[in-house]
């Protein structure tokens, strides 16, 4: 079984490296040929992988009417995309909720978390009178701060001394404004090559990853008046949700892996990752912020224990060489249907 993995991705951002560059590397390891934008030679493979954006499937299928054609994070906001993600073999999902939205066009999906190669060094916690918190990530879920995470952040900043690490693409997105909190904020460039020691000067980690639902207080309370309770059991105080279908806990996993505790939003596999108070927490309201984060800054030995199992955790659900083992099969059985 051959493998072709090609895009037009740029080097520097995660899809190229998690689901091109090392998934080539993990392929082989399982003993896989597995070459790399090889955009010439596709008449000697017989599997191929894209990104959806690349938009490849048609010229694919061209030169080798018999290969199979995966497709990395799918996507449907275009009549293009939407084409190349029906018209694959499979998809290379990165997440429960990615693979749960696409089910409705494609069944053969497979999950590969967006898990780092391991780190060299994991953090040691010891009791402080500065907690750091950290962040990592695009400036997009900086902005999701805004308005729960911020408020607790402030709430805390009064009562004790915190800073916050927020490491970000500053040079090609700008400096995070929206949401930002009133504590201490140093502000760092984003690159793969420092992100790790950067996190490293951090005890506690923050993955904010709901989008805020910009509704109207006009239409938020006729839209609660009009709500069929006896039907639907609803109630103004409801949680209602909003994520995108391309969450996942990268974010989250690059701070387990380095031992550092994480407080995570309400998305899917963040509750999965985040076994509330044992390999991490979950928070919603500026209360449950504040909570979580209270608890871990009062306690390095709390921060310790978290570590501990979410490395744990890392290591057995959450195992991207079984991931590629089960894309493999799949494959395998895919090829021996033609």
């Amino acid at each position: 079984m051959r493998f072709v993995l090609c895009t037009h991705t740029k080097p520097h951002l995660g899809t190229r490296r998690l689901f091109f560059d090392d998934l080539a590397e993990d392929l082989r390891a399982q003993g896989i040929v597995a070459h790399l934008d090889r955009w010439d030679d596709l008449a000697d493979y017989d599997v191929a992988i894209f990104k959806a954006g690349d938009l490849a499937t048609r010229r694919a299928r061209h030169v080798n009417p018999r290969i199979k054609v995966g497709i990395v994070h799918p996507g449907d906001t275009s009549p293009a995309l939407e084409r190349e993600t029906r018209q694959s073999d499979f998809i290379i999902s990165g997440s429960l909720e990615e693979r749960d939205y696409y089910l409705k066009v494609q069944k053969n999906i497979f999950i590969l978390p967006h898990i780092e190669r391991p780190p060299v060094a994991v953090k040691v916690h010891a009791p402080t009178q500065n907690v750091v918190l950290g962040y990592h990530g695009n400036k997009h879920h900086l902005e999701q701060f805004s308005p729960h995470l911020t408020g607790a952040l402030n709430a805390l900043g009064r009562k004790r001394p915190i800073r916050l690490n927020a490491v970000y693409n500053i040079r090609d997105l700008g400096m995070w404004r929206t949401g930002r909190p009133g504590i201490p904020v140093h502000d760092v460039q984003w690159s793969y090559e420092t992100v790790r020691g950067e996190l490293l000067g951090c005890d506690i980690g923050l993955v904010p990853s709901l989008t805020p639902r910009r509704v109207s207080s006009r239409m938020g309370p006729s839209r609660i008046r009009r709500f069929d309770r006896v039907r639907f059991g609803r109630s103004p105080s409801d949680y209602r949700l909003r994520f995108k279908n391309t969450s996942n806990a990268g974010r989250a996993f690059l701070f387990m892996q380095l031992g550092i505790p994480v407080v995570g939003d309400m998305t899917p596999e963040l509750c999965q990752a985040l076994q509330h108070g044992r390999t991490g927490f979950i928070a919603y309201s500026e209360a449950g912020w504040f909570d979580a984060i209270e608890k871990l800054i009062e306690s390095a030995d709390l921060r310790r224990s978290i570590a501990v199992n979410a490395m744990q955790l890392l290591d057995t659900l959450f195992d991207r060489g079984e991931c590629v083992r089960e894309l493999i099969g799949g494959v395998r059985r895919l090829l021996a249907s033609r």
